[in-house]
């Protein structure tokens, strides 16, 4: 059973999440959510090794396309590794709810508010296998090309470039860019908005090695194929 916590500056020391209980903002209170610290640390880490890695081709291949290729790869990652440190140490919320609807600061590329009339449906989603599993909840909007028009940053565009090229949704809420589980998320949006509707997502997609891989029996799960939550 979570606590609220009256707080204006919207910080946490657990890096969970917190209630702001006075009405500070447009939408009246809000509830914050935190990224998860040692997760983000452990991801920035993650991304300086591979930017390790990739040195020794970059400086060793004597191939210019091939070299090229892997320093804009290492200048990425190593982009990535800088801001998910940064937002490590110095946290702040990655999504906020409120009385006009979603806040979302999880990507480089925040998208911002996405107010409650412009969402239609909030839809589970499971992406990856095994301990690469992400689940997300994603926003299905009533007019996404309106939608997307308001937000004309060269970063927000090529965001959802990538989004649509790995063909993940444009508008989701990534369960590893917040400290708490899913479900309270889910729990905080039907007692904001009860009219709308959290419906299971479709099956996750099947393994590319799957022919290859002995499948085990799933136990106490009655619909094995949809996201688990």
């Amino acid at each position: 059973m979570r606590t609220p916590t009256s707080c204006r500056s919207g910080r946490d020391p657990r890096y969970g999440f917190d209630v702001d209980l006075f009405p500070s903002s447009p939408g009246g209170p809000a509830t914050r959510y935190y990224p998860p610290r040692w997760k983000l640390l452990a991801m920035a880490l993650a991304c300086f090794g591979v930017c390790a890695i990739l040195l020794v081709p970059a400086r060793s291949i004597d191939r210019p396309v091939v070299a090229g290729t892997c320093w804009v790869v290492i200048t990425l990652v190593a982009a990535a590794g800088l801001v998910l440190g940064w937002r490590a140490v110095r946290p702040g919320p990655t999504v906020v709810i409120d009385g006009q609807g979603i806040t979302d600061r999880t990507t480089l590329a925040p998208i911002g508010l996405v107010r409650w009339e412009e969402i239609t449906v909030i839809r589970k989603r499971e992406i990856g296998h095994g301990m690469g599993t992400e689940r997300m909840l994603e926003i299905m909007l009533n007019d996404p090309a309106a939608f997307h028009s308001q937000r004309r940053g060269w970063l927000q565009r090529a965001t959802y470039g990538v989004r649509r090229a790995l063909r993940q949704p444009q508008v989701c809420v990534p369960g590893s860019m917040v400290a708490v589980p899913m479900q309270v998320v889910i729990d905080e949006i039907r007692q904001r908005r009860p009219s709308l509707q959290v419906l299971e997502g479709p099956p996750p997609a099947p393994p590319k090695l799957q022919a290859f891989r002995r499948r085990r029996p799933q136990t106490g799960r009655q619909h094995p194929d949809l996201p688990r939550w």
